[in-house]
């Protein structure tokens, strides 16, 4: 496949990835937005290896990470700025407090998977065999897998039956305000 095909190819994957994401959320069915998005991603990666063309050189991948480490450097002082803030300002609107720990722990762990992916990158491009590679990516999806259901699972929830909230197990916060329909 030549390199102008591919790019045809994948901005209408993308355009159609899109669509489906943006009906899928208004119709409020997300688990079709997550397997859409992981389906063509998988797509792309497929159809991005029947290229038989240089797609991209050295030059393109070393300004790649550099963006990548800038952009995460430049995110990360403003997400600890606006945290600061907002935590500063909890007594006015306590809503401030819960999106200044968001933001606070998603810094954290941002840089913590950046941290580990660079670490785990650095020792495997040192090894002469890549299947360690997959087997760590396998293992890491199946984690992410479990804790996003067992996350998900609602065991801990309010329920909306017959035009009222019903407690589903021991939920931490309380019933909903919004009308039960």
């Amino acid at each position: 496949m030549t390199l102008k095909k591919y790019n045809q190819i994948r901005l209408a994957i993308v355009i159609i990835i899109s669509i489906v994401v943006g009906q899928s959320i208004v119709l409020e069915n997300y688990l079709m937005s997550i397997s859409t998005v992981a389906i063509g991603s998988l797509v792309l990666l497929f159809l991005r290896r029947q290229v038989k063309e240089v797609v991209a050189d050295e030059r393109d991948y070393a300004l790649t990470g550099k963006s990548a480490s800038w952009a995460i450097q430049i995110y990360s002082w403003i997400a600890v700025i606006a945290m600061f803030i907002l935590y500063a300002f909890k007594n006015l609107n306590p809503s401030y407090e819960p999106i200044a720990l968001t933001l606070a722990y998603s810094t954290c762990a941002l840089m913590l998977i950046y941290s580990l992916i660079y670490k785990f990158i650095n020792k495997i491009k040192f090894t002469p065999s890549k299947s360690k590679f997959i087997v760590f990516i396998i293992i890491l999806a199946i984690f992410l897998g479990i804790f996003t259901v067992r996350l998900f699972s609602g065991e801990d929830n309010w329920v909306c039956q017959k035009g009222e909230w019903i407690q589903h197990g021991h939920p931490d916060f309380s019933a909903p305000t919004i009308p039960c329909k």
